[in-house]
């Protein structure tokens, strides 16, 4: 009976003994069934594998690791995390588990982790070509282009296959860093030799938006017009709409604007410019206007506002005679909310000293706010705005308050033509009762232009034709009129 007994423990023992190898040896199996179903793209396949695989070994770092990353394929992270991490936690050396918990950050958008875990990877095996190129990215991702550009430059040396994509976010790099050199060539060569279409689409944009920046940059800027327009109703305008001659008129029309910055960094521009404008009537020579503009402005950058301050002193002429010297204070701040939309607010104070009339001479206090939306990928932009305007002058007839308000569209069309239109509505009144009338005064003004554009041989010159209507309806008959320009423009900038 003991004998028995004995022999009974012996083999319970055994058994016993077995039960763990056999265990491991059906989870093994499992395992291998996972992992060719993940390598032949079977993720549901590999799933049930390698769950039933951590049936028989819970714990088992390899089974949770590679079941994490079967969930990672499938993007489902949170499940991904659970195992990945459970896999860290059990054994952190296991090849492969770190780039994958990175590449998982990645993914999720926890790009500050991801970019520590790849840049460990890098000094581990700076060969790891993979790991170069992510951490740049994830580096560009959080802005810290310097950085960036390093791993993706060690990634295009180690790996021709991720040339074309470490060029581009290389070029971008650069940009950003101000090297447009350098942006332009890396730009050039995704563009030329990119195999993906779309990628050499994007190169071309950049390469646009380098050259814009570039522009940008330069010290100085030049912008000169030329028109020609018919008025038939010819009035002192920009200067004062109630002088009017009641007539039609040829009006050449030039302008004339230079720009220099005397600092001239990309978040920081002081400088000075000067501004010259002059028509020429036909017959009416009395309403030919003369103005002379100097500008000393700073801008300060700090994304995503900019802000400036700008100084106008203004001197006109009216057929050569002394007219108007205009002070004007300008501070404005611009909000780049997103890609497609920004805002500027802007605050505008006048004096004014009339050489011909000093009832007129006064202060003038302007807010403004402009919006400007993009619409998709250069097809053009919406505008709108609206402003408040309180004029005080020496003689309280010219005392008024304005609503100003505009909207409109530019819509770039095919063959290089850009279609613009405009539209205004100013309401404007009068705080006194007008000496001469005994009224006081109340005008709403409507405007209204089309006008169409397209660049004449070169990219700095353009030609575009214009209409455009005005019409003021006023509480006082003889300050109503309408008024039709047609023109003509010739365009330069530099």
């Amino acid at each position: 009976m003991q004998k028995s007994l004995g022999f009974v423990l012996v083999i319970l023992f055994v058994i016993f003994m077995h039960l763990p190898a056999h265990a491991q040896e059906q989870g093994n199996a499992y395992y291998d069934l996972g992992v060719f179903a993940y390598e032949d793209g079977d993720y549901e396949g590999a799933e049930i594998n390698l769950k039933k695989a951590l049936t028989f070994s819970p714990d088992s770092p390899f089974y949770n690791h590679y079941l994490g990353r079967i969930y990672l394929k499938m993007e489902r992270y949170p499940e991904a995390d659970a195992y990945l991490n459970k896999a860290w936690d059990l054994n952190p050396d296991i090849s492969g588990l770190k780039y994958d918990i990175a590449f998982l950050n990645y993914k999720t958008s926890n790009y500050s982790r991801a970019a520590d875990l790849f840049t460990e990877i890098v000094k581990e095996d700076p060969s790891n070509v993979l790991a170069q190129y992510y951490a740049g990215i994830c580096l560009y991702k959080q802005k810290n282009y310097g950085k960036a550009l390093k791993y993706f430059i060690n990634a295009t040396q180690i790996s021709p296959t991720v040339k074309d994509n470490g060029y581009y976010y290389a070029g971008i790099c650069h940009l950003k860093m101000g090297n447009f050199k350098k942006a332009t060539e890396k730009f050039e060569y995704v563009r030329d030799y990119a195999e993906s279409a779309s990628l050499r689409e994007y190169a071309k944009k950049w390469l646009q938006a380098t050259d814009r920046q570039k522009k940008a940059l330069k010290p100085y800027s030049l912008y000169a017009k030329l028109s020609y327009k018919y008025d038939d109703n010819v009035r002192l305008e920009p200067l004062d709409k109630d002088i009017y001659a009641d007539e039609d008129d040829y009006v050449t029309e030039g302008y004339f604007s230079g720009r220099y910055n005397i600092v001239n960094r990309q978040d920081y521009k002081m400088g000075l410019g000067y501004s010259h404008y002059q028509t020429w009537h036909k017959k009416l020579e009395n309403y030919d206007l003369t103005g002379s503009i100097f500008d000393l402005y700073a801008k300060y950058r700090i994304h995503p506002f900019t802000f400036a301050l700008s100084y106008l002193p203004t001197y006109y002429w009216v057929n050569s005679d002394k007219y108007l010297m205009r002070h004007q204070v300008k501070p404005e701040v611009m909000w780049k909310v997103n890609e497609d939309l920004v805002m500027r607010l802007s605050y505008s104070y006048y004096k004014n000293d009339y050489f011909q009339d000093d009832n007129k001479d006064g202060n003038t206090n302007e807010v403004f706010l402009d919006v400007y939306y993009s619409i998709g990928e250069k097809k053009g932009y919406l505008f709108g705005g609206i402003g408040y305007e309180d004029n005080s002058a020496s003689h309280p007839d010219h005392y008024y308050v304005q609503l100003k308000t505009k909207v409109g569209i530019s819509l770039n069309l095919p063959w290089d033509f850009n279609l613009k239109l405009t539209g205004k509505y100013y309401d404007q009144d009068y705080d006194n009762v007008d000496s001469f009338y005994g009224i006081k005064r109340e005008d709403a003004k409507y405007y209204g232009a089309i006008s169409i554009c397209r660049k004449l041989f070169y990219d700095w010159l353009s030609i575009s034709g214009e209409f455009n209507y005005t019409k003021n309806d006023s509480n006082i008959p003889d300050r109503e009129y309408k008024q039709n320009v047609m023109a003509v423009y010739l365009t330069a900038r530099f």
